[in-house]
């Protein structure tokens, strides 16, 4: 059984954590596609983090918003989201 949520921080950028909610996630493969040195999928078609410093903010959020159900957070080094937007 998957855990709901995979968590990584980040040592460099503003993005300093990333959240994957393995429970929302529908294994579209969106984050992979534009991340794949960041997001891999599992046995279980659910994505996990590989490598949260394998690439710059803009990439990761361009794989945070291709999601089409949104399982991707991001958060600042104050914890503070800042994708999705609320």
């Amino acid at each position: 059984m998957a855990e709901h949520k995979f968590e990584a921080t980040r040592q460099t950028g503003k993005i300093r954590r990333i959240v994957v909610d393995r429970e929302g996630c529908i294994g579209a493969r969106s984050c992979v596609v534009v991340a794949p040195e960041i997001f891999q999928m599992d046995d279980e078609n659910l994505v996990y983090i590989v490598n949260p410093d394998a690439s710059d903010d803009d990439i990761l959020k361009m794989a945070a918003e291709a999601c089409p159900v949104l399982a991707v957070h991001l958060y600042d080094e104050n914890g503070n989201k800042i994708f999705p937007h609320e």
